[in-house]
């Protein structure tokens, strides 16, 4: 095993990950030492193994993303000829590190994210392993893989109504990408209460031509935002614009809306709108921030009905 230095971690523009993505590697660092090879052990099933393993051709040079403590590290080595474990935490990553795996020369590891490595750095296949990225940040993160990856990026997710993965392969569709996805379902969670869920969406790469922005990125903010209502409110915004913009959602047909303010009150504005969601549209809507927008989703559920 060799381990590299990082070049640095960063989480660059706000929200571009979309969510906050600082609060979430705080966390991981925290949870490190109370976890081993067991983390993450509520979402990894064996169906859900095999169907990985299904996607990552035998002796290939692969890249694993979020490897965390090496929950999936050990099945991914069995297969691939090389296996680099990049890992943002080094927490987690040290955790990975008293493991038997450390012992295998075919395994590298790396501390950083994706947007850390070198655009001469390539791979045959990389698995991305349930990121904390949601929404328009999962579209960057696949094409900021895809210009690294001669062959496929594999993507475990979780199958939540948020829908981010349906999301996501409409979009890497409607850029080239050959996609397809499966629902993976496993044996009863602890206690027999659920079965747990998951998606491996694979993407395969070979024909995807980089352009001169290789993540993307204006053509996935585009479509992300494809089926969104525009919507402006003005700074400072009119006491109870929050309210009446969830109101609109819950009573409308729309799937979402994308509302646009002045740079200097989105946040405020997004800390309104979650207060308001949580309030009249908890389980039914969700809240993202791109940027200098936010964007209200509704969650597809048998609830779902306009209100009186």
């Amino acid at each position: 095993m060799k381990e590299r230095k990082r070049r640095g971690v960063g989480s660059g523009i706000p929200y571009q990950h979309g969510v906050p993505l600082d609060s979430a590697l705080e966390r991981r660092e925290r949870i490190a030492g109370d976890h081993g090879l067991d983390y993450g052990h509520d979402r990894v099933f064996p169906e859900l193994v095999d169907a990985l393993l299904a996607e990552v051709p035998e002796g290939v040079d692969v890249l694993e993303v979020g490897a965390a403590t090496g929950l999936l590290t050990r099945p991914l080595l069995a297969r691939a000829g090389r296996l680099t474990a990049l890992e943002p935490s080094a927490g987690m990553l040290r955790r990975l590190l008293e493991s038997d795996v450390r012992e295998s020369p075919r395994l590298f590891t790396l501390q950083g994210m994706v947007e850390d490595l070198g655009r001469e750095e390539s791979f045959d296949v990389a698995v991305v392993t349930f990121t904390p990225r949601r929404g328009l940040g999962l579209s960057r993160l696949l094409f900021e893989l895809a210009a690294r990856v001669r062959d496929r990026v594999v993507m475990l997710l979780d199958e939540d109504p948020s829908l981010d993965w349906a999301y996501l392969a409409r979009s890497a569709a409607l850029r080239g990408l050959d996609v397809r996805l499966r629902i993976v379902c496993g044996g009863r969670a602890e206690h027999g209460v659920e079965q747990r869920r998951a998606v491996v969406l694979v993407s395969e790469v070979a024909r995807f031509c980089a352009i001169d922005d290789p993540a993307g990125e204006s053509f996935a903010v585009e479509e992300w935002a494809a089926d969104a209502r525009q919507v402006e409110v003005p700074y400072p915004p009119p006491r109870g614009a929050a309210t009446r913009l969830v109101r609109y959602l819950l009573a409308g047909g729309d799937r979402a809306v994308r509302v646009h303010t002045d740079p200097e009150g989105v946040e405020r504005l997004y800390g309104n709108l979650r207060t308001a969601v949580h309030r009249l549209g908890r389980d039914r809507l969700t809240v993202r921030r791109d940027r200098d927008s936010i964007q209200i989703v509704r969650l597809p559920s048998a609830g779902d009905a306009p209100e009186e």
